[in-house]
């Protein structure tokens, strides 16, 4: 029988593997580099000025030169008054959120006096994948408002949510940072057929529809009163996006106090990016890591394994995260990138996928980087279920670190563990991945902030569809 053997060359060599921050441990223990490496790495990142670029991001430089903008997603959770745009992401803030107490308190009902108990979210992209992503993270069992997701243009989801609402009880959010994306355009002329043809007219219409868009006019173009309008802004990119008004229909479902719980969260990881050393900066450390296998170890994948129902659909929003983020390959002077910059981000429920392609993992002939994360506090009261969900996290987490010895194929694996399951502790570990992105973008040297190939394939699509017409 051949000798298996562990690679975690990090654990004899770094002072902690395990950094703590905003109850989330982030053990790099299993990362295959040496003390000598390591130090190296930390003089590369400091060279890249990394924590300083991070800073200047939060305080409103253009990163974003494409399009000349600067992305202060960490403002939407800033409580502080000194904040860029502090005024304007705090009167918005207040707004939706007693918007969402309306509703909730039956205060806002539907055009027949009925309350509100399904909210149906169209949009696509940012404005689809980060509400989704809370709303599965932090729903009850049997929720008093239920939240719906029109994405794509598919008749087939269209007709699988409508027709087991009622629409005198129905909210609709349309959210659109453009207000020229194809789908949700389509969404909502679809919607607003399926209201009519329920006796929801024009002049009724405004207790069933808000928008949400950068498009001061959008609530207009849809014949609604200004009232019915929330803004986002364009300095504030659709991946980036939830922690404001698209969020709106999450603060509904949940409850502003859960929301304003959740912007807390994200904002202390905020805070523990800015002020923290290297060696103890979560975020830091895992875009230092990702830049590492990816550039030195050649890693072709980065997969996300949670051993948790509640963040499955994370998999997905860090997916866009990514990929859309550090999918470039040319620097913001327009020369070409020497090298790889985003690896293929995927991955799965862990439990589930040990029965599907963790036999891959394994053995089969790739370098994958993995995150396996779990939380310490069950979201339930069945003590068995969680001894065996636990059980697997750890036990597969050392057997996908685990090799026939002299194998040129490895996983370097981390784990991430939050202490409880919170508003809080869900908006720090979002806020963790999102730092650790744009931080990549740094190392790279690349815009993380534009997505001109996301644009490219939009106006094709719109091209198509007018030649179509004509």
């Amino acid at each position: 029988m051949q000798s298996l053997t562990v690679a975690p060359f990090i654990r004899d060599s770094f002072e902690s593997f395990q950094k703590s921050a905003c109850g989330i441990t982030l053990d790099v223990g299993r990362q295959r580099i040496s003390q000598k490496e390591l130090l190296d790495l930390i003089d590369f990142v400091k060279e890249k000025r990394l924590i300083e670029s991070f800073n200047e991001m939060r305080q409103g430089k253009i990163v974003n030169p494409t399009e000349g903008r600067s992305a202060l997603h960490t403002s939407l959770r800033d409580p502080s008054p000194e904040a860029p745009h502090a005024k304007e992401v705090h009167e918005t803030l207040e707004r939706f959120c007693k918007f969402a107490d309306n509703v909730r308190s039956w205060k806002w009902r539907g055009s027949a006096g009925d309350r509100i108990t399904d909210v149906i979210n169209i949009g696509i992209g940012g404005s689809d994948m980060g509400p989704r992503t809370v709303w599965n993270a932090l729903r009850s069992a049997q929720p008093e408002i239920n939240l719906h997701f029109l994405a794509s243009a598919d008749g087939v989801i269209f007709d699988r949510i409508t027709s087991s609402l009622d629409p005198y009880k129905t909210l609709v959010v349309i959210s659109s940072k453009s207000f020229k994306t194809q789908e949700t355009q389509a969404n909502a002329k679809e919607i607003f057929d399926w209201l009519l043809k329920a006796g929801i007219g024009p002049e009724v219409v405004k207790n069933h529809v808000v928008v949400v868009s950068a498009k001061k006019d959008a609530a207009e173009f849809f014949g609604l009163p200004k009232e019915n309008y929330f803004p986002i802004w364009d300095w504030v990119g659709g991946r980036f996006s939830v922690w404001g008004a698209i969020g709106l229909p999450v603060a509904i479902a949940l409850g502003s106090d859960i929301f304003k719980r959740f912007l807390a969260g994200a904002h202390m990881m905020d805070k523990h990016a800015s002020f923290t050393e290297l060696q103890n900066n979560l975020p830091a450390l895992m875009a230092m890591f990702a830049y590492w296998n990816t550039v030195k170890l050649d890693v072709s994948s980065f997969c996300f394994l949670p051993y948790d129902e509640r963040l499955r659909t994370m998999v997905d929003w860090l997916q866009q995260l990514e990929m859309e983020s550090l999918g470039k390959s040319k620097k913001p002077d327009g020369s070409p990138v020497i090298g790889k910059t985003s690896l293929t981000v995927w991955g799965g429920h862990g439990n589930e996928s040990q029965h599907s392609f963790y036999q891959w993992l394994r053995e089969g002939t790739a370098k994958t980087a993995i995150d396996v994360c779990w939380c310490k506090k069950p979201g339930h009261n069945h003590r068995e279920l969680d001894k065996v969900l636990m059980a697997n996290a750890k036990a597969q987490t050392e057997a996908l670190v685990t090799r026939d010895t002299g194998s040129k194929y490895f996983n370097v694996v981390s784990t991430v563990t939050l202490d409880d399951f919170t508003p809080e502790r869900l908006g720090a570990l979002m806020a963790l991945y999102e730092h650790k992105t744009t931080m990549l973008g740094t190392l790279f040297g690349i815009n993380a902030f534009d997505q001109p190939g996301v644009e490219l394939g939009k106006k094709l699509a719109q091209r198509v569809y007018q030649s179509d017409i004509n």
